[in-house]
């Protein structure tokens, strides 16, 4: 059984060049202006205090409405007449109520469930809210505890015991709440504030109040401290297909957790990083890794989005490269269509199962657009391949469907007239963006039409530059309508082979770009072919921030907001620059 790692492939090759197969001479056109922007960025920072303060309302209204859902109950009950479901029902329906009771005008229980209340040990109300009584917030046995009363017209209350615990299981870890008098009486373990009976919040601490209860929540995450990036004592491993958990665990000692077959999640019997090391020397092993901590962020903020996808960290420095995770706070491409003009696409690779849409064969006209080379499914994966999904890798834009057109045969060969087919049926079934890591030295008219035609129905259009290191024009690239992407490598220096001219307008990774191949495989390629689906699925994030934006006005915020490589504001070499995600996405109003 060969091992994940054994199993990839490592091509250090340019990508396929196809031949256009009518000859023409280029018309006289000249490029479309696109002009680099300047934004002033001030006015994009969050700053650490509103997204705190932004949390905090969030678990005030949650509180709220966790409240509601009980209290709604209670204001039905105005009559005797009405109590037909018993208490018994309620306390099953809301299980943090820890007792109820229906009492009569002189304090005698007519009906009661769960635990028993002492009535004559109430507590003070102190808040109306909705006809609803509320005590304060008192402990009992290291728990929170409220009591709220409901008055019926039919003379009897109705009195319940609320264990406050409920909300602790979603406060935040750098959150305090105070009661109507300034009393703080709950607060998340990283919160750092002395709780007994403070008679305020402390001194600069703005709270958010709970609608109804006059309770003041704060989120304080300045006083955190560097939280534990994995899981202690786990570790998560990949086991070769066919493999018996059961019998492979019992073999080698191993302690099971939690299993998601072909992933098991181990309890580390030694330091995390030495069980990992051990684990990685067994045969049965495709990987293990820390069972790395996520944390579900529902504000916007300048930290790092990483993926858990299997190859992301070891070998996507592309993605690093041109600053994604920051950008990926920002939009995740949802909404949005990239069509694949190229080989076609394997619908059953398990990293793009799912994304597809309906595809064409424009070859032989019809809907089988599998991939039977290879390009194609790897450009895909580039643009949009299915991320934090532990398998494989991350794409650039993660919610994108893949649209997969066929132009190219077998052996990555096509016509112009396939080329220009497949962009008019992309268009006419709603491709937001389309990629074409294709192209050969002559114009077209049939393939120059089809590219008018996008542009003006509003379609984002990428190409690649070439990969023969010469300044000739390659089409489509060359057309105006087009973004013309030029490949770098990890030292942001100029591909040696990727071509070069005045119709180059951005640059992008090219270099051993690792993505999705047939067979459920994952292999580098390197070629101006890779580097223009980083640029595909840039434009599909912007186009997925603000949709009314035109491909005109997608183009310069791509251009305008890369990062300057080489000599002068625009070079031959790099165009405006390597593509920046986080610049360009935090730039669009």
């Amino acid at each position: 059984m060969l091992r994940r790692s054994e199993k990839w492939a490592i091509a250090l090759v340019s990508a396929l060049i196809i031949s256009m197969l009518i000859i023409k001479p280029a018309p006289n056109m000249h490029r479309a202006s696109i002009h680099q922007q300047s934004t002033d960025r001030s006015n994009a920072s969050v700053s650490q205090e509103a997204i705190d303060h932004l949390q905090a309302e969030d678990l005030a209204l949650t509180t709220n409405m966790m409240f509601h859902s009980f209290t709604t109950s209670l204001e039905e009950w105005t009559t005797r007449e009405q109590l037909d479901r018993k208490l018994e029902e309620e306390v099953e329906q809301h299980p943090f109520i820890e007792g109820i009771a229906l009492v009569d005008g002189t304090s005698q229980v007519i009906e009661k469930a769960g635990s028993p209340l002492h009535l004559d040990e109430l507590p003070v109300f102190t808040t109306t809210y909705n006809a609803i009584q509320y005590s304060l917030p008192y402990q009992k046995e290291d728990q929170s505890y409220i009591m709220v009363k409901k008055a019926l017209t039919s003379g009897n209350t109705v009195i319940s015991e609320i264990n406050l615990a409920f909300i602790q299981s979603f406060l935040s870890k750098h959150a305090m709440i105070a009661d109507s008098e300034g009393t703080l009486f709950m607060s998340g373990e990283n919160a750092q504030v002395d709780f007994n009976q403070q008679t305020s919040l402390p001194d600069g601490q703005q709270a958010t109040t709970v609608p109804g209860l006059n309770w003041n929540i704060y989120v304080n995450s300045h006083t955190k401290s560097q939280d534990n990036p994995i899981v202690a004592e786990e570790v998560i491993v990949k086991l070769a297909p066919h493999t018996n958990v059961e019998q492979w665990a019992s073999k080698n000692d191993h302690t099971v957790l939690k299993e998601n077959h072909p992933y098991v999640v181990l309890q580390s019997t030694i330091e995390e990083d030495a069980y990992i090391q051990k684990l990685r020397n067994d045969e049965a092993v495709i990987f293990a890794e820390h069972n790395f901590s996520f944390v579900n962020k529902a504000v916007i903020q300048e930290t790092k989005v990483e993926p858990n996808d299997e190859f992301f960290k070891p070998y996507q420095w592309n993605l690093e490269q041109i600053d994604i995770e920051e950008g990926w706070n920002y939009a995740n491409g949802s909404d949005t269509t990239i069509a694949i003009i190229d080989s076609g696409v394997d619908p059953e690779h398990p990293d793009l199962q799912g994304k597809l849409v309906e595809g064409y064969n424009a070859i032989d006209d019809t809907s089988n657009a599998i991939d039977d080379n290879g390009h194609g499914t790897h450009v895909a994966g580039i643009a949009a391949a299915l991320t934090n999904n532990v398998e494989g890798i991350a794409g650039v834009s993660w919610q994108s469907k893949i649209m997969p057109i066929k132009v190219l045969n077998t052996d990555g060969e096509g016509s112009s007239f396939s080329v220009a087919r497949g962009i008019y049926w992309a268009v006419d079934h709603g491709a937001d963006v389309i990629n074409m890591s294709l192209g050969d030295y002559y114009h077209s008219d049939v393939l120059y039409d089809a590219i008018e035609y996008a542009y003006d129905q509003g379609v984002t259009l990428i190409s690649a530059s070439g990969n023969e290191n010469t300044d000739d024009q390659m089409y489509p690239a060359a057309y105006p309508q087009v973004i013309t992407v030029a490949s770098v490598n990890q030292d942001k220096n100029r591909s040696f082979f990727s071509n070069y001219g005045d119709y180059v307008d951005v640059s992008a990774p090219g270099e051993h770009i690792p993505s999705t191949y047939l067979e459920n495989q994952y292999i580098l390629l390197s070629g101006t072919s890779m580097a223009a689906p980083h640029v595909a699925g840039l434009a599909a994030l912007v186009h997925s921030t603000n949709p009314s934006l035109t491909n005109e006005e997608i183009g310069n915020l791509i251009l305008g907001h890369a990062n300057q490589l080489g000599d002068g504001d625009f070079n031959v070499y790099y165009g405006y620059g390597e593509i920046d995600v986080n610049d360009t996405l935090t730039s669009i109003d």
